[in-house]
Formats: structure tokens, C-alpha cells, sequence
């Protein structure tokens, strides 16, 4: 679990997510939490969770700038690959009881080395009422380069095969990821580049709290287009493509077609002008699981917008 943020109602959302993380049924659960220096008493609530329950181990604060990339990056880097399933989950979700099991049970299914899948979202309302609830859709067909461009569904839906998660922090231990802003797309990159098998399934596993404090949130309402669309105009999300990309380029494990279409993928990000914009525009349907969302991206390129 990685903790940050800190604000008012945080310590009543993650005792409930705390509560239905040691809930699962079918597994046994340990949750290790790394708390990315909040200032509500986030930290000494979840000590003494801990001190009463040996299920639950709180990481010492860790050096470097606070930042939810750095902070589950530090997480998932810190647990040596001892054999164990992993997961990530955040500070105001809440897991359905059958989370793990049900992706367990997918993992084993269809061979993967790593799991995620749709979730339910609900809108978290001041009082505690809950507004909107909706499903997030995310299991939509892979695509050859949907991972460059869109993480694998919410960070909090991923879990990892004990020969997934050995595989991603050897890889993480050479790269610098000091300037990517959003872990989960970054860690779905890094499956995908280096050939492991990632499957998004179906059935929602958990309740996405949506709310002022969110850092990504549901990519749904007009709230949430206002806020990606800023993002794509200022750069933010053309400077991550470029990172993802460059870092798919030395960690991938791609036969030579690959490693020549993702050169080429490269050069039309970094590229300004109208032909690299257009050769970028004709991979619409390669770019983003939902096809709607890769024609938009890319029609947005061709106008200019990033």
C-alpha cells in the first residue's frame, strides 16, 4: 500500500481499505505500506495497526521527493522477489472480498505473468454520501502499442506472479524514473517491452473512491476530459509518451520489426512537424485498447494540440 496526500477523511478511507485488504478470502495477505510523507497521522495510525497486527508492516520514511510514482516504484523495488504474489492497492479503495482470488484464479487460467481489470467507480460525496457509481471499462483488446500510450486499467487492480514481479524490479533497478508521472502506465510499459504476458480481465475487483484529492482518477465526466486535456495541451502527456517510449526502446525484448516500428513510433513523438504528425495519425487503431480513444489521441496530434 502506498499512503500520501494527506487530508481530513484519510484516515477513515484507509481503514476501510485496510480493512478489506485483510479481508480477502482464499489467501493469506500480508500488506506493507509506504507512506509518502502525509501530515494528517496517517503514518502513526497505520504503526499502530501494525503493532496489533503482524499482518501489516509499515516501511521507514524513505529519502528522496515525495511523489506517488517514487513512492509505489520504492514499494515494489523494496520487496525482494521472495516467491510471493504482489500487488498494489491505494490509500481510499476498497476491494472486493474475492480481489486476489478471482485474479489468482484468472493468473492461473490464462498463464499470465501479471493481472489487472475493470473496476467500479463511485463518487465519494462530503458526509460520506455517495453519489454516481459506474462501470470503468478497461479490458478492451490489446493493442500492438496501447502500452505506450495508457496504463493496463488503475495501478490498484495490478497483481504480480512471483516471475513477473522478479522480472520488473531487475529492470527497474537500472532505469531512472525520477521524471515519470504516472507508475501504473509506466510499470504496464515495462511488462509489455520486455514480453510478459498481461492480461486485464473482465470482472470489476474493487470500488474506485473518486474524489477532490485523486491524482489520476476515473477517466470518465467532464471534470476529468477538462483535466487530461490540459495535460495534453501543456506537454505533460507528449513528454511521458517520449519516456515511455525511450524506455520501451532499451529495456525490449522486440524482434527486429518491432524494434523498427517502435524507432519509427519515436521519431513521430519527438518529431513537430505535419508529416511526422500524420505518419503518427495512420497508427490510430495500434495506440489505445478502445479504438474511439486512439482516433481522438491521434486526431489531436494532427491538429496540433500536443
Amino acid at each position: 500500500m502506498a499512503t500520501y496526500n494527506g487530508m481530513a477523511e484519510g484516515g477513515a478511507w484507509i481503514d476501510e481499505q485496510v480493512d478489506s485488504v485483510l479481508a480477502q478470502v482464499g489467501v493469506d495477505v500480508h500488506l506493507v505500506v509506504s507512506d509518502d510523507a502525509s501530515s494528517d497521522g496517517t503514518r502513526a495510525h497505520l504503526e499502530a495497526r501494525a503493532a496489533a497486527d503482524p499482518r501489516i508492516t509499515v516501511l521507514p520514511q524513505r529519502d528522496g521527493t515525495p511523489g506517488v510514482t517514487g513512492n509505489f516504484l520504492h514499494l515494489f523495488t523494496t520487496h525482494a522477489p521472495d516467491g510471493s504474489y504482489v500487488a498494489f492497492t491505494d490509500q481510499d479503495d476498497v476491494w472486493h472480498e474475492d480481489k486476489l482470488s478471482s485474479q489468482l484464479a484468472l493468473m492461473a487460467d490464462r498463464g499470465a505473468d501479471v493481472v489487472s481489470s475493470n473496476v467500479t467507480s463511485f463518487q465519494w460525496l462530503p458526509g460520506g454520501a455517495v453519489g454516481e457509481r459506474r462501470l470503468i471499462r478497461k479490458s478492451q483488446p490489446q493493442r500492438a502499442w496501447d502500452f505506450l500510450f495508457e496504463a493496463a486499467g488503475p495501478g490498484s487492480t495490478y497483481v504480480f506472479s512471483p516471475k513477473g514481479h522478479e522480472a520488473l524490479v531487475q529492470v527497474l533497478e537500472g532505469l531512472d524514473y525520477s521524471e515519470i508521472g504516472v507508475h501504473d502506465w509506466y510499470v504496464y510499459a515495462l511488462a509489455r517491452s520486455i514480453g510478459l504476458t498481461w492480461v486485464i480481465g473482465e470482472e470489476p475487483t474493487l470500488e474506485y473512491r473518486q474524489h477532490g484529492g485523486n491524482v489520476q482518477g476515473a477517466n470518465s465526466g467532464s471534470g476529468a476530459r477538462d483535466a487530461r486535456m490540459a495535460k495534453l495541451r501543456n506537454g505533460f502527456y507528449r513528454n511521458q509518451f517520449i519516456l515511455t517510449a525511450r524506455t520501451a526502446q532499451k529495456v525490449g525484448t522486440f524482434d527486429e520489426r518491432r524494434a523498427r516500428q517502435l524507432r519509427a513510433i519515436l521519431g513521430e513523438l519527438e518529431g513537430q512537424g505535419i508529416a511526422s504528425r500524420l505518419r503518427f495519425a495512420l497508427r490510430w487503431r495500434q495506440i489505445r485498447r478502445d479504438r474511439m480513444e486512439g482516433l481522438k489521441l491521434a486526431a489531436a496530434r494532427v491538429l496540433g494540440v500536443w
